[in-house]
């Protein structure tokens, strides 16, 4: 018995040490962890890998001096907004990255194309049907659409359905009779994606109308906190391009023409309607093309007199007019010139625009190929208000396909078929929530202040969720004692959270990402 009793103590001494070992190891491990933040469980190869290309996608995007210091994923199904807005994109599943891309035109090969396609390739693309090459800046490829030999159409027009998720064409096809037929006799990019973070319309337009990445063009979200000033800067606000730091589509083919050729470009909010544009006479040899922006405050259209024109007969026109008596649309509100946006009366206002230009300008008159360039917004102001699944979306779709109609028969009477149509979106939207607590009113800053900075509430400075980037004031974040990475490991605690990463992992990333091939 004294021998077996002696095993028992060695044996139960030996666990012990072990397991005081272990302890230690463990305590040692997350020693550098806030206080009750344990690290996250093992993931396994799916969800690294998912992580990980969502790391690269923030790394397309990844600008010195503007990207915000922690960078945040909601987990799929749940969705970061704010108190005046119902449903948020800029996240990297499939409901805000899926979006159309379809070429039409004499000049296109049509059919289904499985091959994957990005919003950098529309630019590069439509260049080589005006026979030019966008800059270096390019990072996007000539998408094999074209056929061989083509002749130059009279006009070349890319229309971004603002908010339009690919699967709007399969679930309201019957709704939307003109782009499904477009859909029908175009040449349809079944893979088309967005390929970086965040997903939202400055960044999208920016991309679509300069073939760049973001990490090139420098446009990083819908806005980035200005440490100099101590405020938040607005991407074009007022219709300034300067914040975009390479040429656009439009830029290219006013220089490569002298001036000569019609550019008119128009869009229902400034970060959508500027980058269509481009720089305007606000660039070396620039001339002021066409640029009619909408203004919510006034219902007009406006532009930027410094870079762009407005035409006369488009400036007394005022989206008060369509309103009825009762001010209401399918039982909402909508008498002001900025609610009336969330409703289908707006693609008339629109389209009255676009068709006016079309009509009263010299598009097609001369052998120069003129440019058009279209944000078309009603799906993103009603998704954001009502969801995909709604019937107001249903109604709205439908309203701006029969717009859409008239726009083109306008384009038709002066340049018959002779044109070459692209349509794609900027972004997504996500769907309604399986339950009411998968949508989050921008708790970030709250959650960070209240662990670590309760008393001053100074740390973070700035947080819009349509950017997914967090802005932190990091001399504070030192006098605290904290370093980024214990930010982020909280945040991820959060069981809205997929995944959260500072900068510094995604500038290490970006400088780990291959370089495009040169456009062809």
């Amino acid at each position: 018995m004294r021998r077996v009793g002696s095993r028992i103590a060695i044996i139960l001494t030996l666990v012990v040490m072990t397991w005081t070992v272990s302890s230690q190891q463990v305590k040692r491990s997350i020693g550098s962890y806030p206080p009750r933040i344990q690290p996250a469980a093992p993931a396994d190869a799916t969800t690294l890998a998912t992580r990980q290309r969502f790391l690269e996608m923030f790394a397309r995007a990844y600008f010195p001096g503007r990207t915000g210091q922690l960078l945040i994923v909601p987990r799929e199904g749940d969705f970061i907004t704010r108190p005046d807005v119902a449903y948020m994109h800029g996240s990297p599943w499939s409901y805000d990255v899926a979006i159309p891309l379809m070429f039409v035109g004499p000049a296109v090969r049509t059919g289904r194309y499985s091959t994957p396609a990005v919003q950098q390739d529309v630019a590069p693309t439509l260049a080589a049907a005006l026979g030019v090459q966008m800059p270096p800046t390019t990072t996007g490829r000539v998408l094999p659409v074209l056929r061989t030999g083509l002749a130059r159409p009279r006009v070349v027009m890319l229309l971004v359905l603002d908010g339009m998720r690919r699967d709007y064409f399969d679930r309201y096809g019957a709704s939307m009779p003109t782009l499904s037929a477009l859909r029908q006799r175009g040449a349809w990019f079944t893979q088309a994606r967005v390929n970086f973070l965040p997903t939202n319309t400055a960044v999208g337009h920016s991309t679509l109308s300069t073939g760049a990445d973001p990490r090139v063009h420098g446009i990083t979200g819908v806005s980035v906190y200005e440490r100099q000033q101590r405020r938040r800067h607005d991407f074009f606000a007022g219709g300034t391009p300067q914040d975009l730091m390479v040429l656009t589509l439009a830029d290219v083919w006013q220089l490569e023409t002298a001036g000569r050729a019609i550019i008119l470009a128009q869009g229902s909010i400034d970060r959508a309607a500027t980058p269509l544009a481009g720089h305007g006479a606000c660039q070396l040899n620039g001339a002021p093309v066409v640029l009619a922006s909408y203004d919510q405050e006034t219902g007009n259209w406006t532009t930027n007199p410094n870079c762009f024109r407005l035409p006369a007969y488009l400036k007394d026109r005022n989206a008060k007019t369509l309103w009825p008596a009762s001010g209401e649309w399918m039982g909402h509100k909508i008498d002001s010139s900025a609610a009336v946006r969330y409703s289908a009366l707006f693609p008339a206002f629109e389209a009255d625009a676009m068709a006016a230009m079309i009509e009263r300008e010299p598009l097609g008159e001369d052998n120069v190929p003129d440019l058009i360039l279209l944000n078309y917004k009603g799906a993103d102001f009603v998704g954001h208000k009502y969801g995909p699944d709604s019937e107001e979306m249903r109604v709205t779709l439908g309203e701006m396909d029969r717009q859409l109609k008239r726009m083109l028969n306008a384009l038709e009477a002066k340049v018959g078929t002779d044109y070459l149509l692209a349509v794609t979106a900027d972004h997504g939207m996500p769907s309604e929530p399986s339950s009411p607590d998968r949508r989050h009113l921008a708790p970030s800053i709250d959650l960070l202040h209240e662990k670590f900075d309760p008393e001053a509430k100074q740390l973070i400075t700035s947080f819009e969720p349509e950017n997914g980037q967090i802005f932190v004031d990091e001399d504070r974040l030192s006098s605290l004692g904290l370093t980024l990475r214990d930010l982020a490991h909280f945040l991820e605690s959060q069981p809205f959270l997929f995944a959260v990463f500072t900068n510094d992992d995604v500038r290490s990333a970006a400088n780990g990402l291959k370089p495009a091939p040169p456009p062809r």
